[in-house]
């Protein structure tokens, strides 16, 4: 009896595994596909039924990307002429150079920055980084300090001229991020900066 009993257990549980195996796959015929759409707002191909999205371009066809993830419209900011021009600072605000062992103000760099100062007033909804840098002569800890005065000089001068204060910000790297990596008076007079970055 006791036997008879497990031999129908086992017969019933074969035939259930039979039927659910059997329910568990159903094809699709094409006219049953969703008409969703896809993030971009087109329809996912082969898709029946609904109307195609117009021909919209979408975020990715407007910045197209390169096989490196990066903007191919984006200027280059690696190479030596965009750094000779921008040093760090980002386009179209220009660096602010220093003499040796001073933080004030050349007359020759007050174009620079009477320009990023113009582009600031027109773009007030952008907030600014000022980065003072030195070249390697010098203590780490002067450096840093001298860096420091040359990044709030700029703030100063970029406040006189409009620039609301709160949206700047000043950091000093002193000689701690050289830009150009020479020894000599050319790569020294480089890295005597002032960076204006946009975040």
């Amino acid at each position: 009896m006791v036997r008879a009993n497990k031999i129908t257990v086992l017969l019933c549980s074969i035939f259930l595994i039979f039927i659910f195996a059997g329910c568990g796959k159903k094809s699709v015929e094409p006219d049953e596909v969703s008409s969703s759409l896809k993030p971009e707002g087109r329809l996912i191909e082969g898709a029946q039924g609904g109307e195609a999205a117009d021909d919209t371009l979408t975020a990715g066809e407007l910045e197209p990307l390169d096989k490196t993830g990066t903007n191919p419209l984006a200027e280059d900011t690696s190479t030596r002429e965009y750094q000779q021009t921008y040093g760090r600072s980002t386009a179209p605000l220009l660096p602010v150079y220093f003499d040796f062992d001073s933080s004030s103000l050349n007359v020759d760099q007050l174009d620079h920055l009477n320009e990023s100062g113009s582009y600031l007033v027109e773009n007030s909804s952008k907030n600014l980084l000022v980065e003072g840098n030195c070249d390697e002569r010098g203590t780490a800890d002067y450096n840093l300090a001298l860096g420091e005065l040359r990044a709030i000089n700029v703030k100063k001068y970029l406040v006189n001229i409009g620039v609301d204060s709160s949206r700047i910000k000043t950091v000093s790297y002193g000689s701690q991020r050289p830009l150009f990596y020479g020894s000599d008076e050319e790569s020294w007079a480089a890295n005597r900066r002032a960076d204006l970055v946009l975040p």
